[in-house]
């Protein structure tokens, strides 16, 4: 029995990983998608005809002729060439194409594991709650599309930022998971972990903020923010945006003025960035000679790397390379920080099985 269970823990760890590459490289396609202007490309949604990309040039034809209709076409690309077209119809077909593998990779070996018995109750409890999450997910990604289909030819930054921070929920559940599953299978290195509140706060802390800064960046790219005032640390002549409160009322400022918006955005990433540093540095000490202590010195390089990576992006007018490498630099923090965070669980709270 216990070689049988000891599989089972291999194969559910596998599928884990498998479904955790492929949330990572979602985030990677949406981005690219974003920046690469391709999310209004396909104006319709069809879940099983919509697998079904145009397979001659006729079909290319009536696709490219149904973008016409819409107002991104309209208003931003009426010279838009149909060999054009077809890369930017490329991006948003393989964004929804990949949410449709995750679908499948995620729900039926879900399913086969659970009615056969091969995951406990409370890690099944743990994967149906990132069930209901991945449903309202993909519910999101169409409710984001439609906002650019009616009268304004952008995506609506509101839901771009929470078709992206849903997604991040569901990543990080998945990497607290596997994590708590894997060490649990060998805590030699983990029973002298010297947890304190305090190193649970600060680090719950940093994932709040690091929440926040990608959030911001997100309204960053929903507004294409990061084209004006390429210049760091100085927006233009001075710190401050200016005009930061001509919209009213005052509040909407915050979400809808380009220049506040990347404001924001900077002094986030600068208070996420300082935090992190302190958090690592402070608690090093306690940690030192422990896995943990090992994440934080790899999360001080990453921080590090990431908010330079973000000034170059910035100073160079977020080229697409460069901004999806800033993207995924941010799943990276978050991803140290999370499995920081599942090591000090499994410390104190054991294995979620």
């Amino acid at each position: 029995m216990s070689m049988i269970k000891k599989s089972s823990e291999f194969v559910v760890l596998c599928w884990l990983m498998v479904n955790i590459f492929m949330v990572f490289s979602m985030i990677f396609i949406g981005g690219i998608t974003r920046l690469t202007d391709s999310g209004l490309s396909m104006i319709d949604w069809n879940l099983i005809k919509g697998i079904i990309p145009p397979l001659n040039e006729s079909q290319w034809i009536e696709k490219f002729n149904d973008y016409k209709l819409y107002p991104e076409f309209k208003i931003y690309n009426s010279n838009m060439e149909i060999s054009e077209f077809k890369k930017i119809f490329f991006w948003e077909y393989l964004h929804r194409i990949w949410g449709r593998l995750i679908g499948l990779t995620f729900l039926i070996p879900l399913f086969y594991l659970y009615f056969t018995k091969k995951i406990t109750k409370k890690t099944s409890k743990f994967l149906f709650f990132v069930t209901l999450i991945g449903f309202f997910q993909a519910f999101m990604g169409w409710f984001m599309v439609k906002s650019g289909l009616i009268d304004k030819p952008d995506v609506s930054q509101y839901r771009l930022a929470s078709h992206l921070i849903t997604a991040l929920v569901i990543y990080s559940l998945l990497c607290f998971l596997f994590w708590n599953l894997y060490r649990s299978r060998s805590m030699i290195d983990n029973e002298g972990l010297n947890v304190t509140n305090k190193s649970i706060l600060e680090l719950s802390i940093c994932l709040f903020l690091v929440f926040l800064t990608i959030s911001s960046g997100a309204f960053v790219a929903g507004t294409d923010a990061g084209s004006i005032y390429n210049n760091f640390p100085l927006m233009g002549k001075t710190f401050f945006p200016p005009d930061p409160f001509i919209l009213q009322p005052t509040w909407i400022n915050f979400f809808e003025n380009t220049t506040l918006i990347q404001f924001n955005h900077r002094i986030l990433a600068t208070i996420t960035g300082l935090m992190i540093l302190y958090t690592c540095i402070t608690n090093y000490k306690q940690f030192k000679n422990t896995l943990v202590g090992n994440l934080l010195k790899c999360l001080i390089s990453l921080i590090i790397l990431q908010y330079t990576l973000g000034v170059i992006a910035l100073k160079l007018a977020v080229p697409i390379f460069l901004g999806s490498m800033h993207q995924m630099g941010s799943i990276l923090v978050l991803s140290i920080i999370i499995l920081i965070l599942s090591e000090i669980f499994l410390k104190k709270k054991g294995a979620i099985k």
